[in-house]
């Protein structure tokens, strides 16, 4: 298995439009996609699911239109929308605003912050065909998208290392760290096809582990119906106010700017760039479907993931064709609901391991992104770059008081770190620490 040298310097073993070798290639490398979208479904349950305290059959709809949604965003932005092998799943920034509504009024708020992501999508989608978003290429330099990638892959460690540590100390610590090893390890030194499936072989052993050790939530699996048919407005109908609508209109366009940064920094793995065409075809995309088709169906909105990157570096497979058929075999497992629950019962640990891996990559690619671009990178851009990272990182880890004191739209920008240090980086850059006579 030669690897395909035509697109990127990466060594990859598929390029982005190459077909399958064979029959085991197509069987392999797709699992290992299927097994990779587990991770956003956890992103649905925990945040939204949890949040929310769903129950019993409520749950397990709700866990089922997670699953549904993955597979449908995943597949038509593949297909059709930016046309890269990149996961999508429930998005941060959405999620974070659903929750917020919850805690100011319940879960009555937290359905019309879902409803109104339907015209937040539509919104969206406008400002894509108008070519509006792609804007935002003119500010998106090396020092801003170094910065996204290194605070995706900061905040990635964080969240792993608590998946994996739990609440005291355990075993889960060294099972966790044992399988990132064994991720990384293979991705570095494994021969032919290990090298190529170390997230697949990762997570098989983490389930294993686990089962093995009877520390697998089994009733989880258990409370699912078998065959289940996913609800189109789940909670029912009311026209959303004014105010929520502007406010999740806001709330879509900060995800649709972190959509632009996960996207284009994967296009420039691959060593392509996007042009006005695929910038409009991705985010008109990603407003009829990540936003409008998830609110009507009562889940977050979704989002390409950052990780992507990551699993590239790891994987190095860049066909689009096997997340195709990772993502149609997705949608019909949201009819299934044990299947649903198998994804929502994965051991922290096990996801934590995952992310770790993946990681790491992400944080030695912001460095790197800085690096390449050595030639203009002085103290001016040193200070930009480690004041956004440090900031973010910095008001990210803020009392919940300091959160509680802000208005709401502001505590759901500052709560997020990737978003503020886009904000941060573009601001230093372009306004505050803008060269004289710039252009």
């Amino acid at each position: 298995m030669q690897p395909d040298r035509k697109e990127t310097s990466l060594m990859l073993v598929y390029g982005l439009n190459a077909k399958p070798r064979s029959r085991r290639d197509v069987f392999i490398y797709s699992l290992q996609w299927m097994m990779i979208m587990i991770y956003p479904v956890v992103w649905g349950y925990v945040i939204v699911g949890v949040g929310l305290g769903f129950t019993g059959t409520e749950f397990s709809g709700y866990m089922g239109r997670v699953v549904l949604m993955i597979g449908v965003s995943t597949l038509v932005q593949a297909a059709c929308g930016h046309r890269f092998a990149m996961a999508t799943g429930p998005n941060i920034i959405p999620s974070t605003a659903i929750m917020v509504a919850f805690g100011l009024g319940g879960r009555e708020l937290a359905y019309e912050a879902m409803n109104a992501y339907i015209f937040a999508g539509i919104f969206v989608a406008g400002l894509g065909v108008a070519g509006i978003i792609s804007l935002i290429g003119r500010v998106w330099t090396p020092i801003v998208q170094g910065c996204m990638t290194m605070m995706v892959g900061l905040y990635t460690s964080g969240l792993a290392m608590s998946m994996i540590l739990g609440e005291k100390h355990s075993w889960w610590l060294y099972a966790g760290v044992l399988q990132a090893l064994l991720c990384g390890g293979l991705a570095i030194k494994g021969k032919g096809l290990l090298a190529t499936i170390p997230v697949l072989i990762s997570v098989l052993f983490g389930y294993v582990t686990f089962i093995i050790a009877g520390d697998f939530d089994w009733a989880l699996v258990n409370a699912m119906p078998t065959f289940s048919v996913p609800e189109i407005l789940p909670y029912g109908w009311s026209m959303p106010s004014l105010s929520m609508i502007a406010a999740m209109c806001v709330v879509n366009i900060f995800a649709a700017v972190k959509n632009y940064g996960m996207v284009s920094g994967y296009a420039g793995l691959l060593g392509k760039k996007l042009l006005p065409k695929d910038e409009r075809r991705t985010f008109t995309v990603f407003g009829l479907v990540d936003g409008v088709v998830a609110g009507l169906f009562g889940t977050p909105g979704t989002v390409s993931y950052g990780e992507n990157m990551g699993i590239l570096l790891l994987t190095r497979v860049a066909a689009r064709v096997f997340i195709i058929i990772a993502a149609v075999g997705f949608i019909v497992l949201s009819f299934f609901g044990k299947m649903g629950g198998m994804m929502a019962a994965m051991p922290p640990p096990v996801a934590g391991a995952v992310l770790l891996g993946v990681a790491s990559t992400l944080i030695g690619l912001g460095a790197n992104i800085w690096h390449s671009n050595h030639n203009g990178f002085g103290e001016r851009e040193i200070f930009i770059a480690g004041f956004s990272v440090f900031f973010a990182l910095g008001v990210f880890h803020a009392p919940e008081s300091f959160f509680n004191s802000l208005p709401t739209l502001a505590s759901m920008i500052l709560g997020n770190p990737i978003i503020t240090v886009i904000i941060s980086s573009i601001l230093l850059e372009q306004v505050l620490m803008r060269p004289a006579g710039a252009n």
